[in-house]
């Protein structure tokens, strides 16, 4: 007996090519590369991906249960904010999602609760930070062979419960401890005209650890290259109160930011981590964003 692949993928497939049909896989004329609308793994994949065929007791043979996309917001499917809508309609078939460098999962994590953004195995310099394509993966049982529509893109609702629950905010992500790198936040393009021409603010809040925590933000408009500014002016140098929420709006076009914690001086000046008398802050840092 063959494999086979679950039927909410190829329900997304068909969901996603009906609604951006320029996007839609063809060897004619070039428009997307086939391979960006994948199913079934080649040799370069593990055997333990999920879109290698397994045996799934009480459900089925040689299923295959993840799918690819293409990002080609260009051609009207924007693979990242096909999954933030689904990351937000909670669907019972999911297990977890892949894009710009970013993954959230219907399960926590140590460091994340389930349905959160958070960096995608930023300690694996060779992964595939699926830029140029999507990933959705669901449950291995039953569930994921339900074909009802995904809420997303091509969905027959494509506002969750009639209206946009970014219209208030979207978040929390945490920002990692000092040593770790940056933390980068890929986001829907603020002000993006017809779409979606709302301003968007930057909340960043520390918990009660007391004292002050500093941060470096800068953003992209994430284009090819990429045009890199700070955020809020001067070097993007912030400086947080324990317990303070501190919100900065974002600019027209901004897509990815980076977050960095920096140190704080004797005076409360902010100062590189590694300098000399740097004390960084140690208790928790998170952000979220908020559309109006």
């Amino acid at each position: 007996m063959g494999w086979r692949v679950a039927g909410s993928i190829l329900q997304l497939h068909e969901q996603l090519q009906e609604a951006a049909p320029a996007a839609a896989p063809t060897t004619k004329g070039g428009r997307v590369d086939p391979n960006e609308w994948g199913t079934v793994s080649d040799a370069a994949h593990s055997s333990t991906s999920d879109h290698t065929p397994h045996d799934f007791p009480g459900w089925g043979t040689q299923i295959v249960t993840a799918g690819d996309f293409p990002n080609r917001p260009d051609l009207g499917l924007d693979a990242h904010r096909v999954l933030d809508d689904i990351r937000r309609s909670r669907d019972e078939r999911v297990k977890y999602g892949i894009s710009n460098d970013q993954m959230f999962s219907s399960y926590p994590t140590s460091a994340y609760p389930a349905w959160t953004w958070r960096p995608y195995n930023p300690t694996d310099p060779r992964r595939d930070k699926h830029l140029t394509h999507g990933h959705l993966s669901v449950v291995g049982d039953a569930r994921a062979d339900g074909t009802q529509p995904w809420k997303c893109l091509g969905g027959l609702a494509q506002a969750i419960d009639g209206d946009d629950e970014m219209g208030a905010s979207f978040g929390p992500v945490q920002i990692l401890p000092t040593g770790s790198g940056p933390t980068s936040l890929a986001i829907p393009p603020v002000q993006a005209g017809l779409a979606d021409p709302r301003k968007v603010w930057l909340n960043i809040g520390a918990d009660m650890n007391g004292g002050k925590a500093a941060v470096r933000i800068w953003a992209s408009n994430g284009g090819k290259p990429a045009s890199w500014h700070a955020v809020g002016g001067g070097q993007g140098l912030h400086v947080i109160e324990s317990g303070e929420i501190y919100s900065i709006e974002l600019d027209k076009g901004d897509r990815l930011l980076s977050v960095t914690r920096w140190g704080i001086d004797a005076k409360g000046n902010p100062i590189a981590p590694d300098e000399a008398g740097a004390t960084v802050y140690g208790g928790s840092l998170s952000a979220c964003f908020e559309r109006m």
